[in-house]
């Protein structure tokens, strides 16, 4: 081994909502990152994303980062066979191309799903074991959404995952990634991992890391990481909308050399998310009873949780039953963002300060509300680009610290302030309003289509908030989700009778 190890550092990342169409192509990866060779410390060096996370601890561990490919989209329906074939054949042949290695790093999600390949983690891993052989060790960072295969706990010889939702710590669990890489190159250290499967399906809304069941969890992980032979700790919430048999919460522990203790701690955690299983269970009010409650709680801006639109969730962004609410309460000063390309080309057309009547939203499918005609007065257009406000946000976990919506528009309709975007853009930061010229903290109302990634950038200034139960494909009634591939049963569509004893 050469002074400094040379260590292969790439990664290809997608939350894949198996339920939305239509699928993920090379070009949504293209418009969003996708950095090959000397581009990729370039382009996300420097950046709070998991992937600049890993390139610092390098630095920091003395590894000679080999950057292969990275590559990541927005999330959504499924990733095409030859947007797959390529991103993976790229990635395979720059690392090959970087041999001799000493390691792998890589920045994976764990819920990428692709046409002919439901486990795209594992697939992914198995030719890169493949061209570095048994002995090269993999450390693979994870959103801790993933739903994550025995092959992929089988291959990779450290898992790391965020703790964190919103995702505010993707930098430090990179960071960790690399030192663990090192430790292993250099102290001879001996992984043996365990994986818990707690029989779980948790919509979004139930994965904050502050709530339960998470956080008792990730409360007992704190203490369990104070034990030198622990390696490493994963707390999965999985991503319910990935309908594959390794879909649901998990728990992966890694020690050294131990395997008897890491699948004690890996049961003992799992028994914890069922012990609290219920409060994954929350509350959501219609749309027209949430504006009401949003009136008539003091102070501002309240936050209207849109969750059934989840963006970061896969959802096209465009669902009406927010905005039409609004309206029919005639709110002053509330507003909500929706990506329509054609209602921002017809804003632009008519030009700055115009007043126009058009349709927004509701347009991608018929699973997010009609669209709803709207008179307005153009009051700003943009391109949509800006710095993020929030370095350390759930947006920058992936894709760096710029937002770039498209061409936007702010069209004022009465008192509500609807943001138009050419490009679906999650609500992990301020400056997608203030951008604009919407100041967030003199409204009312802002509607946030997200789960649970809003609270990092939107809790600091909110008066309150109510969660909507609105039409959409990240609903968290998971009963209403035709599942096929789901391994059953499973927590909470099947009877707790079903499940096994230890799952009860």
């Amino acid at each position: 081994m050469s002074a400094r190890p040379r260590v292969a550092v790439g990664g290809i990342v997608h939350e894949t909502h198996t339920f939305v169409t239509p699928p993920t192509d090379l070009g949504q990866f293209e418009t969003q990152a996708r950095y090959g060779g000397d581009e990729l410390p370039q382009a996300m060096g420097g950046t709070r994303s998991g992937i600049g996370g890993i390139l610092a601890g390098c630095e920091a561990a003395s590894l000679l980062a080999m950057p292969t490919l990275y590559a990541a989209a927005m999330p959504g329906g499924t990733v095409t066979a030859g947007a797959y074939a390529a991103l993976r054949d790229e990635l395979l042949g720059r690392l090959a191309a970087a041999r001799p290695l000493d390691g792998v790093l890589l920045a994976l999600h764990g819920a990428m799903v692709a046409e002919g390949e439901e486990d795209v983690e594992g697939d992914l891993l198995a030719q890169v074991r493949g061209l570095v052989g048994p002995t090269t060790p993999i450390v693979v960072e994870l959103d801790m959404h993933g739903n994550i295969s025995d092959r992929t706990v089988a291959i990779a010889d450290v898992l790391v995952a965020f703790n964190t939702n919103p995702h505010i710590d993707s930098y430090e669990r990179g960071i960790d990634a690399a030192i663990i890489l090192a430790r292993l190159l250099r102290d001879g250290l001996r992984p043996a991992t365990a994986i818990a499967r707690p029989g779980l399906l948790l919509a979004p809304q139930a994965t904050g890391t502050d709530d339960l069941p998470l956080e008792a969890a990730h409360r007992r992980a704190v203490e369990l990481r104070a034990d030198p032979r622990v390696l490493a700790i994963c707390v999965m919430g999985g991503f319910a909308y990935a309908d594959t048999p390794d879909t649901g919460a998990s728990i992966i522990v890694t020690t050294d050399g131990d395997p008897g203790l890491a699948r004690r701690y890996a049961d003992e955690l799992a028994a914890l998310l069922v012990a609290h299983r219920d409060a994954a269970l929350p509350t959501h009010y219609p749309p027209d009873e949430a504006v009401r409650r949003a009136l008539a709680t003091p102070g501002r801006p309240i936050i209207l949780v849109d969750s059934a639109d989840n963006i970061g969730g896969g959802t096209p962004g465009d669902g009406t039953d927010a905005l039409r609410a609004m309206l029919n309460a005639q709110v002053e000063e509330g507003a909500v963002v929706l990506a329509d390309p054609a209602a921002v080309a017809a804003c632009w057309e008519v030009g700055l300060g115009a007043e126009l009547e058009l349709t927004v939203g509701g347009k991608i499918d018929r699973w997010h509300g009609d669209p709803v005609r709207v008179r307005g007065v153009v009051r700003r257009l943009s391109d949509g680009t800006f710095p993020c406000e929030l370095k350390a946000n759930h947006f920058a976990a992936f894709y760096g610290d710029t937002i770039s919506m498209g061409r936007t528009v702010w069209l004022q309709a009465g008192g509500v302030n609807i943001v138009l975007t050419e490009r679906k853009t999650p609500p992990f930061d301020l400056a997608q309003l203030r951008g604009v010229g919407v100041v967030p903290e003199t409204q009312k109302l802002i509607v946030v289509k997200s789960a649970v990634a809003y609270r990092a950038a939107y809790l600091p200034i909110a008066a309150g908030v109510v969660e909507m139960d609105t039409a959409g494909l990240c609903s968290a009634n998971l009963g209403r989700f035709p599942y096929r591939r789901l391994s059953r049963p499973i927590f909470p569509l099947d009877p707790p009778a079903e499940l096994p004893p230890s799952k009860r």
